[in-house]
């Protein structure tokens, strides 16, 4: 059985978010399927409208969430017992936009979904564009501190590394998001809140890639 020793490596990148995510949640709920779907239909046909008098075109906005469930409440009967008792159809549609970094037209598009009268659960965090290469110089840098760790290693134990076996990571920040988080219960925006939000300066992002090295150990260092 081959001699192994395993020793790992850590490699950290902070790089400025270039990037703004915004996700919007419509939600309709009603008795009556049709019902429901028509109003959710409404809700999207006014969010969307109102988006591109705010400058942002139909193939912008992207769809990461659709979901039409039944929901039920437990009520007690006149024994006091428990039963489901059904309470409406929901749709709950979250809409995803990836837009350049600029906090003034950020503003500008919070107060057009606020315009649409559909008060869209509102989500925003910060990233990069190019996710790989920052991704990738982490990785780097803990694949060589792993490979400098393990021949520290060898010399001070007295033995002498063979092949590589295999290499294996993971990573703190896969999605390359800021600490900086704004989240709103609902569109619900003022000029105030507009010139707080083209205030805001998003936090550095920090992604930290972990490589695990393992070595075939081939015989003890000559004296």
């Amino acid at each position: 059985m081959k001699r192994t020793v395993t020793v790992t490596g850590t490699g950290e990148v902070r790089v400025k978010p270039d990037i703004i995510r915004i996700t919007f949640a419509l939600t309709a709920k009603n008795m009556h399927y049709t019902d429901m779907m028509q109003q959710a239909d409404a809700q999207l046909t006014a969010l969307r409208q109102a988006l591109q008098d705010g400058s942002v075109l139909p193939e912008q906005l992207k769809t990461s969430d659709y979901n039409v469930r039944t929901e039920y409440e437990h009520l007690p009967d006149e024994n006091g017992n428990y039963r489901q008792v059904f309470s409406g159809y929901v749709c709950r549609h979250v809409l995803l936009l990836e837009m350049p970094l600029d906090m003034g037209k950020l503003a500008e598009i919070l107060r057009a979904a606020e315009n649409s009268l559909t008060e869209p659960e509102l989500n925003i965090a910060f990233t990069v564009q190019n996710r790989n290469a920052a991704q990738a110089e982490a990785l780097k840098s803990a694949a060589a501190q792993a490979r400098c760790n393990a021949e520290a290693l060898a010399e001070a134990a007295g033995i002498r590394l063979g092949q590589l076996i295999s290499v294996s990571n993971r990573s703190s920040n896969p999605d390359m998001i800021s600490p900086t988080n704004y989240a709103m219960p609902r569109a619900k925006m003022s000029l105030a809140d507009c010139g707080s939000v083209a205030a805001i300066t998003p936090e550095d992002i920090r992604t930290e890639e972990t490589a695990e090295m393992v070595w075939e150990i081939l015989e003890d260092a000559p004296a």
